[in-house]
């Protein structure tokens, strides 16, 4: 019993002695197949010999050498996938020392190296927000994930975008937690949850801006990856209807007929959809609240119309009415303006105009292009009879007679404000005139237009900037152009920044440039867009090249193309030869017979004698010697036999 516990406490200890031969190597992944790691010759001054145990397929030890090298790919983040911390991946051979009769433990520590970019979950993402929001707001975004360790991870964000026309970038650094942006209106926070957010640090307001665009930039130091962001700016019912003039003045006479629309009425609210929505009411007249048989407003249209006849309020001059416009939420206190209907005599020329904007002195009236046709411009009425001028067919307006001493104008066409701006109108009753002018205000219908739906760009120097010059017929908003990148990705070393094309050729951003355009030329579109309402847009393929691969007409390409050609042609007459000259030779053997006397050789002909004959009286005698020489002359490959 006490010899049997003796041999146990010897294996134990044996065991130990075993167990604690080890050696720990570090190796960088990624490290190229066949590189020798370790040399186990290092261990010991004399050679010794070693029994693999235990190995990994992604390392082969050769018995003869003692060396080990790496026969797989060693990427850590497949090996260990698990390892957040990057605390510890290694691989373990274990092999037999013959000499020294130990167990040898080799551990190779794997070292990440920053070999992943990181990688951002969608090209594009959008968020929302409420207007009227409070200043410090958080909006949690999607992060760029790095398989690599975190030293090697993400340690820089970028957060760019453009106010008031200068481009702002706000940055933060994860390693560090520093931030010297948190003054501007939007910058990008990292909290101890490792979780990024997009700090709102102003009140938004939708009718100022409604959409914010951003580009954000996750950078490990090796890899740079971009995501577009987008802020859509959500209504609230912050505005109420308001009227652009506190007072309207209309000019009708008695004789005016009921069904006629007086004015129409426009009450404007910047909120959007149905916070948007106006209702009109008649509150009103002459300050009486009570329903009337006079006058009814459309409480969708603004339009004011005559109901009744006036002949009966001779003695009556004005009538004053009060008009209210409300967004129709809850409790919502109404715009209001007031019409006054001015009863004139019928002596004076009197003009109402369909349209709720015009100058001061009524001398023009303004209309919006691309309305219908037949469009209501005014109603005209005297006491004498009306003649309307110009008289001419292009004059932009059609008459449509009530009576003998009134009438409406209507537009005869759709108008096009960048074909004609303005159309005049002059009225005549008796000794009397008056005249305005139509103004066509313009409305977003004219799309930005490129000279050409192509151009052609030559990369002359390392550094350029092109300035790219876009036209829209339009006025104002709907006039000004912007530009975008659109269509497949563009190469990191062009860039579009407001209406500048940068081009960048310089080894320091991109030393694949010159090469790219050496081979082959480039082409990337760009967008032109206006800001009206619906915007309009138009493209055009910019194609860059340089002009020294232009004139590399003749290529290396083209020089095996031709010098294949000419093998091929001359491959194919070799082989024509061959087969005319073998065919001449198989008819060449069929009429010559050797009868294996050296001395003797006879030509036969086969053929009748009638055909020999007819033959010798053609060809003569020597007819067999010509067919001989000519064979032999026209193929001499029969030497070769």
């Amino acid at each position: 019993m006490h010899l049997l516990y003796c041999l146990l406490l010897l294996v134990l200890f044996s065991s130990t002695l075993i167990e604690s031969a080890q050696q720990e190597i570090f190796l960088n992944e990624e490290t190229p197949i066949g590189t020798i790691i370790f040399d186990l010759n290092t261990l010991s001054p004399s050679l010794i010999t070693y029994q693999l145990l235990e190995s990994s397929s992604l390392l082969s030890f050769n018995s003869s050498t003692n060396l080990i090298s790496i026969s797989k790919r060693i990427d850590r983040d497949t090996l260990c996938p698990n390892d957040d911390t990057c605390s510890k991946c290694q691989i373990t051979i274990k092999f037999y020392d013959m000499f020294n009769y130990e167990i040898l433990l080799l551990i190779f520590n794997i070292n990440d190296i920053n070999d992943n970019s990181p990688i951002f979950s969608s090209n594009t993402y959008s968020i929302s927000l409420t207007e009227n929001n409070i200043p410090g707001i958080k909006i949690g975004l999607s992060k760029g994930e790095d398989i690599d360790c975190r030293d090697n991870g993400v340690q820089l964000y970028e957060l760019t975008y453009i106010l008031n026309g200068h481009i702002v970038i706000s940055s933060i650094n994860l390693v560090h937690q520093q931030n010297q942006t948190q003054n501007q209106p939007f910058y990008l926070q990292y909290d101890s949850n490792s979780e990024l957010y997009l700090i709102v640090n102003q009140t938004l307001d939708r009718e100022l801006q409604h959409e914010y665009i951003f580009t954000v930039t996750a950078n490990d130091y090796s890899h740079t990856v971009s995501s577009k962001l987008i802020l859509t700016v959500l209504d609230v019912n912050d505005h109420t209807a308001r009227f652009s003039q506190s007072v309207y003045p209309v000019n009708i006479s008695h004789s005016t007929l009921p069904g006629t629309t007086l004015i129409k009425l426009t009450a404007y609210d910047p909120d959007l959809d149905h916070n948007a929505r106006i209702y009109y009411s008649l509150l009103t007249i002459d300050g009486a609240n009570n329903k009337n048989d006079l006058f009814q407003i459309n409480s969708h249209t603004g339009e004011l119309r005559l109901l009744a006849n006036l002949s009966h309020f001779d003695s009556k001059k004005i009538f004053k009415l009060i008009i209210g416009a409300s967004d129709g939420s809850n409790n919502a206190i109404p715009a209001l303006t007031t019409v006054y209907i001015n009863m004139i005599p019928q002596s004076i020329i009197s003009i109402t105009f369909g349209s709720n904007r015009i100058s001061k002195n009524s001398s023009e009236v303004f209309i919006e292009e691309n309305l219908p046709n037949a469009t209501f411009i005014a109603y005209v009425t005297s006491d004498e009879d009306l003649q309307v001028l110009p008289e001419r067919n292009n004059r932009g307006f059609f008459i449509q007679k009530l009576s003998e001493n009134s009438l409406t104008l209507l537009t005869d066409r759709s108008y096009d404000r960048e074909i004609r701006s303005s159309y005049d109108v002059l009225i005549r009753s008796g000794t009397n005139e008056r005249s305005f002018r139509i103004v066509v205000t313009d409305v977003n219908d004219f799309r930005p237009q490129w000279n050409s739906s192509l151009l052609n760009i030559n990369i002359e120097s390392q550094f350029m900037i092109l300035t790219l010059n876009a036209k829209d017929e339009d006025e104002n908003q709907n006039g000004k152009v912007g530009y975008r990148k659109t269509g497949y990705p563009w190469p990191t070393w062009i860039d579009l920044v407001d209406n500048k094309l940068i081009i960048n050729c310089t080894n320091e951003t991109d030393n694949s440039c010159w090469q790219n355009l050496l081979n082959d030329e480039l082409t990337v579109d760009v967008e032109a867009y206006d800001h009206g309402k619906p915007e309009l847009s138009s493209i055009i393929t910019l194609r860059l090249y340089h002009s020294l691969s232009r004139n590399l007409i003749i290529r290396p390409e083209y020089i095996l193309i031709g010098v294949g050609s000419v093998l091929g042609a001359l491959f194919i007459l070799v082989a024509l030869i061959l087969c005319i000259c073998c065919r001449r030779k198989d008819r060449k053997s069929k009429n010559i017979i050797d009868d294996n006397n050296p001395q003797q050789k006879i030509i036969q002909i086969s053929s009748s004698s009638e055909q020999s004959s007819s033959a010798d009286s053609l060809y003569g005698s020597d007819k067999s010697d010509n067919i001989t020489l000519e064979t032999a002359a026209s193929c001499h490959l029969v030497s070769f036999e």
